[in-house]
């Protein structure tokens, strides 16, 4: 070897980076509804659920609330696949919104695609979305994720878990489910498969917190079947049944009860129409010929002769339900002796417009059922012995509860330490929080990324928060229009000013408000110069402050003031 000869040695080849997963929430956690969820392995990502959640009364003209998915529509063409684990709205009512963007196959059972058939052709979109059926144990493949459908009990046919195959571990996402033993379709939750994921190895699961506070077991929806046919028996009058549209078992439940009393069924409103066609053309529900009415209303038949299953569970004021407790429904007119079964749960925020509903259904003289008298529903979501059940048989290295308040995750949190599961290894997080998995190991992110509500309208529109906040402000203070006519080349009024008020003072009080705001008003203009008075802007935002100030002191309120200037 010379001088000039060097020892050449061989070049160390780059280590690839290790594999991440991304687990990020955009809706569901920390509240109910609203439920979505982006798992993200490298540059592909799938997407689980998209739901809505139904407004409150803070939120005045609103129809639906929908996650923000800008995080998501930014990524569009990184999502290789939507699935969703069943067809309740709070899992499948924002799909719309997210297939406008994002353009990938959706995957559902299918009752849940027959749902979402009917809302693409509401929206104007059937035919434009790729829909792929999935079947139980089935495994699809999209980009590095290997998705596998389980079927689990619930308040709906179809409902499944998923096992997420990923090469950083099997992670197992519920969805909504129970452990009902005998469910109304002697399909049973797979637990055989979650506890052969448990033997082959869970290294996360993230399950349903809704009934993580309540103790014990839920119970059969069979229960609900056996409550009905006691109460049929006993009625002389029509019986109106309201439930969940969706709530496939329930509705057949409720047509067998009435095949049973020689009964005939009347399906009154939309969802309860369009569902029941859906599940039988499918064959998840049966409506026997006896039991359906032909061309004849409800009035037509004998009272004794009547079943109406209908809409309106929450005391919505549109429902078929609160028009007939109004007297004002075109085709159902309630007397004395109809009986009213309310069979669904009372939504958090609905106890009054139920309230409502009952009273007015009892001033027409029918009788009322529902939850709180006796046994017509049950819930369909999983209790703590269940939860628990579900944690032995799928032993997870790591957990994070899902669906629900954070009381809910919290208790569910401490259920899974109980479980077995370390308490370093549970994560309780909230929309936005980004719990990150490599190495083996799995951490919460510092940095969130951007998460929130949009406010839909019936137009299918955003309505901005602004908006909202204008109209919380008109509902709870008012508004005061000021019209003044000024003349431009004095600068002084024309007219005495106009006052117009909605919402402010009781018509006994408002001729001496209005009496000071026109003092008020005039003392103003004689001391703004007469160049200033030209300034229409200035004008209007002089008598606003002013105003403000006037009608905080003497009212104690803080109406919407919109000064209006003329010029003559």
């Amino acid at each position: 070897m010379t001088d000039t000869e060097t020892k050449s040695t061989p070049a160390t080849a780059a280590q690839p980076a290790p594999p991440t997963l991304r687990i990020i929430p955009l809706g569901g956690l920390g509240e109910f509804g609203m439920n979505m969820m982006v798992y993200e392995l490298g540059d592909s990502s799938i997407i689980v659920d998209c739901g809505m959640m139904f407004p409150d009364s803070a939120t005045l003209g609103v129809d639906a609330v929908i996650p923000d998915m800008s995080y998501v529509f930014e990524r569009a063409s990184n999502v290789v696949g939507i699935f969703l684990t069943h067809g309740h709205e709070d899992h499948i009512g924002a799909i719309p919104f997210l297939a406008g963007i994002v353009h990938a196959p959706i995957y559902g059972m299918p009752l849940t695609l027959g749902f979402i058939e009917g809302k693409f052709e509401e929206f104007g979109m059937k035919g434009m979305v790729d829909l792929r059926t999935l079947t139980h144990r089935t495994v699809v493949e999209v980009g590095p994720f290997r998705v596998e459908p389980i079927h689990v009990t619930h308040s709906i046919v179809d409902a499944i878990a998923l096992a997420i195959t990923t090469s950083i571990g099997t992670i197992v996402h519920t969805g909504d489910f129970k452990f009902d033993s005998s469910p109304v379709d002697h399909k049973p939750t797979d637990l055989a498969r979650f506890a052969s994921l448990g033997e082959e190895g869970v290294m996360m699961l993230l399950s349903d917190s809704t009934n993580a506070v309540i103790d014990g077991y839920s119970h059969s929806e069979r229960t609900v079947g056996a409550s009905l046919e006691r109460i049929f028996a006993n009625v002389t009058g029509r019986v109106v049944v309201t439930t969940f549209a969706s709530h496939i078992h329930r509705l057949q439940q409720i047509i067998d009860a009435a095949r049973r009393y020689r009964r005939k069924v009347f399906l009154i409103g939309r969802s309860v129409v369009d569902n029941v066609e859906i599940a039988e053309r499918l064959g998840w529900i049966r409506f026997p010929r006896e039991v359906r009415p032909g061309h004849n209303k409800p009035m037509d038949e004998e009272a004794k002769d009547v079943v109406i299953i209908t809409t309106g569970t929450q005391g919505e004021t549109t429902s078929a339900l609160a028009r007939m407790a109004l007297g004002e429904h075109k085709s159902v007119s309630l007397q004395p002796g109809d009986l009213v079964i309310i069979s669904a749960r009372t939504i958090p925020g609905n106890e009054k417009a139920i309230g409502r509903v009952i009273d007015n259904l009892y001033r027409r003289g029918a009788d009322v059922i529902h939850d709180e008298v006796r046994d017509i529903h049950v819930s369909g979501h999983a209790c703590r012995e269940e939860l628990k059940t579900l944690l032995n048989l799928t032993r997870p290295r790591f957990f994070i509860p899902i669906h629900g308040g954070l009381r809910q995750l919290v208790h569910h949190a401490r259920l899974a330490e109980s479980a077995g599961v370390r308490r370093d290894n549970i994560f309780v997080v909230t929309n936005g929080e980004v719990v990150e998995m490599k190495n083996g190991g799995a951490r919460i992110l510092d940095a969130p990324v951007s998460t929130g509500k949009v406010f839909v309208d019936a137009q299918a529109e955003e309505v901005a928060e602004v908006v909202l906040r204008d109209r919380r402000h008109l509902a709870e203070d008012g508004f005061v229009i000021i019209v003044l006519a000024l003349d431009m080349s004095s600068g002084r009024l024309v007219r005495e000013p106009e006052i117009i008020t909605r919402g402010l003072v009781h018509v006994d009080a408002s001729a001496d408000v209005l009496g000071e705001v026109r003092e008020l008003l005039s003392s103003l203009l004689l001391e703004i110069a007469v160049e200033e008075l030209r300034d229409a802007e200035a004008v209007q935002e002089r008598i606003r402050s002013m105003l403000k100030r006037y009608f905080r002191k003497k009212l104690s309120r803080r109406p919407m003031i919109l000064p209006v200037v003329w010029e003559m």
